[in-house]
């Protein structure tokens, strides 16, 4: 290593390696101060808030450290989510100083079509406030999307039932027969009533003798209840009054009213023919399967496409909804190496149980160079010298990880190398167990394969520390170690990206 003596030779000095750490620990001592208090969601001195729960018929999209809001600021996020007695059980880590009164409704949206689901909180009305382990009793579930689709199903079969009785009723042949016969009908019916008022005439003077003789009943009637008709007749002149005094106050504005009625009536009697020969056409076109409606009401295969198209729209935004992203990079200080590894990692996961993951590493040992040389002292002697000199290097890795229960299996190249590696996660995975094998084949200066133990803790939302024991199976080579480091998901960046200060020209 640079800054070392040599077995057998001199010693090289460039740049120190007590420097280079000096400086390297120093910048991610401020960024990781500045990241803590600038953009992570961290507390000192304070408790992790309190929790209550929450039932919903369905939470589909709605993941674990999904935003809570009220009012559209964040109060917390979500902290599980269990199946109870065939419901949806979410439970919602609240921050201690956000104060929420029962009665509270929990509703889960989405700030867009393609965006994450959050639940909001609507605030109660009670004076009585939730505290620890409490539950929400009013929930509002996300809207199901195929019950959105079979609605437009439905929509669509009426549209078409619509159309062919139209089609049906207005254009076919028996229709206008039907009308023809209704206007005869009534020309005879008046002829009829015209025949019976001539043949029993009798009988009409008899029922207007009998409504002269109710008009007498009625006039008696009104002499004996003179004085009840008499306030029913000045109660109607004050109503009459009252309508004259609004009259008059109004009466630019009724103008005004009647003659736009009248307008519209003259525009409408102008446009009935135009309209009603539009419809004609319309309905003719559409029974002939002409148009994008008439070949919707018409052809089975167009109708079939669109519901294929429909489900296919519906597959698409259920995974892009599962997709999530994530950026990290951390550092481990190798005590045997007196020199720090670097970390920076982007995470790929379309759903719960599966992510790729991709990693640049800046391994302070990543070359190893071995040395061996035959010096003659004096005549007839000779010295060999065996010199190991390892140069920072960066590697990729390229991983596929599948997670069953609280178990990771990971596989594929680590560090340049083909590897192996498994994860045990512990309290709602905030802590986890890791164990690594690379380089099967071994390395310069080594037997036995790479493996590496690690331990990780979550102690914020951003930041984890870690420690453990890597290339744990060479003694030479073997180096106990500790670090930290920052990881960002969607909702962590969309938040930084909104934070930065950035301008631009």
């Amino acid at each position: 290593m640079e800054g070392q003596p040599n077995h057998g030779g001199g010693c090289v000095q460039t740049f120190t390696t007590e420097v280079k750490v000096g400086i390297f620990i120093l910048v991610a001592i401020v960024l990781l101060g500045y990241m803590t208090v600038k953009i992570g969601d961290i507390t000192f001195g304070r408790d992790d808030g309190y929790l209550v729960y929450g039932v919903f018929d369905s939470v589909a999209g709605l993941d674990v450290k999904a935003p809570v809001k009220m009012s559209g600021v964040g109060i917390g996020a979500v902290e599980s989510v269990s199946l109870d007695d065939n419901k949806a059980k979410v439970g919602m880590r609240i921050k201690p100083d956000i104060k929420i009164k029962q009665g509270v409704v929990a509703a889960i949206k989405t700030e867009s079509l393609l965006g994450e689901k959050y639940v909001e909180l609507l605030q109660g009305d009670k004076i009585v406030l939730l505290k620890d382990g409490d539950a929400i009793e009013k929930s509002i579930s996300v809207a199901d999307i195929d019950s959105l689709i079979t609605k437009l199903d439905s929509v669509a079969g009426d549209i078409k039932s619509i159309s062919g009785f139209f089609s049906e009723t207005l254009g076919a042949p028996e229709t206008k027969r039907s009308i023809n016969e209704i206007i005869i009908n009534m020309r005879n019916l008046t002829a009829s009533l015209s025949n019976i008022a001539e043949r029993d005439s009798g009988a009409i003077e008899k029922v207007i003798s009998d409504l002269n003789e109710l008009i007498a009943v009625i006039k008696v009637m009104a002499t004996e209840n003179r004085e009840p008709l008499t306030n029913v007749i000045a109660n109607l002149e004050n109503i009459s009054q009252d309508m004259n005094t609004i009259t008059a106050d109004n009466k630019e504005p009724l103008k005004s009213t009647v003659a736009n009625l009248q307008q519209v009536s003259e525009d409408l009697r102008e446009r009935a023919p135009r309209i009603l020969e539009r419809v004609d056409k319309l309905v003719d076109k559409v029974e002939r399967g002409e148009g994008t409606v008439g070949k919707l009401m018409n052809e089975d295969g167009l109708y079939n496409k669109l519901d294929s198209a429909l489900a296919g729209v519906e597959k698409y935004i259920s995974a892009t909804d599962r997709f999530k992203l994530n950026l990290g990079f951390r550092g481990e200080y190798l005590f045997d190496e007196n020199d720090t590894k670097g970390y920076f990692s982007l995470k790929l996961q379309p759903n719960e149980d599966k992510y790729y993951l991709f990693e640049v590493v800046d391994d302070p040992n990543g070359r190893v160079k071995v040395t061996d040389t035959e010096v003659t002292t004096t005549p007839g002697s000779t010295v060999k010298t065996h010199e190991v000199r390892k140069e920072n290097e960066l590697k990729f890795s390229a991983q596929f990880a599948r997670r069953f229960g609280n178990v990771t299996f990971r596989g594929g190249l680590m560090e340049d190398s083909f590897g192996v590696g498994a994860d045990y996660h512990v309290i709602n995975d905030k802590a986890k167990a890791s164990l690594d094998a690379w380089k099967f084949d071994g390395e310069v200066d080594a037997e036995n394969p790479h493996i590496k133990v690690t331990a990780s803790y979550t102690v914020f939302k951003t930041l984890f520390i870690n420690a453990g024991v890597d290339d744990a199976a060479n003694k030479k080579t073997s180096s106990t170690f500790a670090g930290a480091g920052l990881t960002f998901d969607d909702e962590d960046l969309k938040y930084i990206m909104t934070r930065l200060p950035i301008s631009l020209p």
